[in-house]
């Protein structure tokens, strides 16, 4: 039988509409809730050390990348205070739960016509945004991250809306100006999904104008970015840290002050090469970090690589359309996208979390969305595992326990 009659009986086997409030009430109950016990526990606290800058950052010197946030903060109160930057923070996570939510609840409408796509769906959501990888992280954390990751659920949520999509570009445009990391963390996430919606609708002009403009302005603007870096006009790190740091009503201790200047923000002023020779000290000189990045990779980053790639090799098996395999194909690879990012910025642990949130975001949009050859893939996955109970349910547990011990230690 082939994959379009297998999927037309499946498309079959309706269970009764579970009501569109519903899916959205769920997402926001577990995201919002975890957002305020975050916040009754005391786990906001005012931004501190190396990522405080980013929160003073201005244009006033010039273009520099990661200065949006503190740009637009500038707008409206002249001077940083330590509360004022933990105000900042909750309200952030606030923005993120809301596009969390509208984008796991759009996500549950698309699928909750078919109990085995609802299922996969919900299954996926609830054990790789809940559990494995949580939201609360990026709640939390002082790095730009939430923001990228808060505009990213809000342009996947718009590409369903006619007059919507057209304002991603607009939002890949804003989330690279933000932090040109953006390139390469969750971009791809809405890449593919837009050069879907191109297939889609028979390569229309519109979404033919759409993708363009997101993929040349973020392009652009991710070469100009490291460029504009080198041309602030600043003799040194301490010049720059004197002149950003003047918005903030506290003055930085003196032991910080120096590792600002000495270490952390060098990169503005340091030749690439040298940049490469500190990366390459804090990975593995006396085995520092090195131990814990090769046990990632064996123990992690490795096994979860294999499973996703069979998987996708599969869907790209059962899909007949070349363009569509090609899709697919761009789905299996773009761990690939972050291989530079993990060499410059030293987090190999914050991109693997956010390959996996990648992987399992483009799977939940083809399950939900209904298309043949995913959901054809997953039932048979399905079937697997239900032949082989013991093994599956070891394999999660296998994921969830090593995600918990890494990541405890992010």
């Amino acid at each position: 039988m082939s994959v379009q009659k297998k999927f037309s009986v499946l498309q079959q086997r309706e269970t009764q509409k579970i009501p569109a409030v519903l899916c959205y009430v769920f997402p926001l109950l577990v995201f919002g809730g975890d957002l305020i016990y975050c916040i009754a526990s005391g786990s906001f606290y005012p931004v501190s050390g190396y990522y405080l800058i980013h929160y003073l950052y201005t244009y006033d010197h010039g273009f520099v990348a990661r200065g949006l946030v503190g740009e637009v903060i500038s707008w409206f109160v002249p001077m940083l205070t330590n509360e004022l930057t933990k105000t900042i923070m909750i309200v952030s996570a606030v923005l993120l739960m809301l596009a969390v939510s509208l984008w796991v609840g759009k996500t549950l409408c698309s699928a909750r016509e078919d109990k085995l796509r609802f299922q996969t769906v919900l299954f996926l959501i609830v054990v790789f945004f809940m559990l494995a990888a949580p939201i609360d992280f990026y709640y939390t954390d002082f790095k730009l991250d939430k923001y990228l990751w808060m505009l990213t659920f809000l342009a996947v949520f718009l590409t369903d809306y006619k007059v919507g999509i057209w304002f991603v570009p607009l939002i890949c445009v804003v989330a690279t100006l933000i932090n040109p990391v953006f390139l390469f963390c969750s971009m791809v996430f809405v890449a593919i999904i837009l050069l879907q919606k191109f297939y889609e609708n028979s390569y229309s002009t519109k979404n033919g104008i759409i993708c363009g403009i997101a993929y040349i302005a973020m392009i652009a603007l991710g070469i100009y970015a490291p460029i504009s870096e080198k041309k602030l006009g600043f003799t040194d790190a301490r010049e720059l840290l004197d002149f950003y740091f003047a918005r903030h009503a506290t003055p930085l201790v003196e032991a910080d002050y120096n590792l600002f200047a000495n270490e952390w923000l060098m990169d503005y002023f340091d030749p690439m090469e040298d940049y490469f020779s500190l990366a390459y000290e804090i990975y593995f000189k006396d085995w520092g970090n090195g131990k814990r990045v090769i046990a990632c990779f064996l123990f992690m980053v490795i096994p979860a690589g294999i499973l996703l790639l069979l998987f996708w090799c599969k869907v790209i098996k059962n899909e007949k359309n070349k363009m569509q395999q090609f899709i697919y194909f761009l789905c299996a690879i773009t761990p690939v996208v972050t291989f530079l990012a993990i060499i410059l910025s030293w987090e190999l642990f914050k991109y693997f979390g956010n390959n996996l949130l990648v992987q399992i975001g483009l799977i939940v949009y083809f399950v939900s969305k209904g298309t043949p050859a995913v959901v054809q893939t997953v039932r048979e996955v399905t079937d697997y595992c239900k032949k082989h109970l013991l093994l599956s349910g070891g394999t999660l547990f296998y994921i969830l326990t090593l995600m918990a011990v890494f990541g405890s230690r992010h």
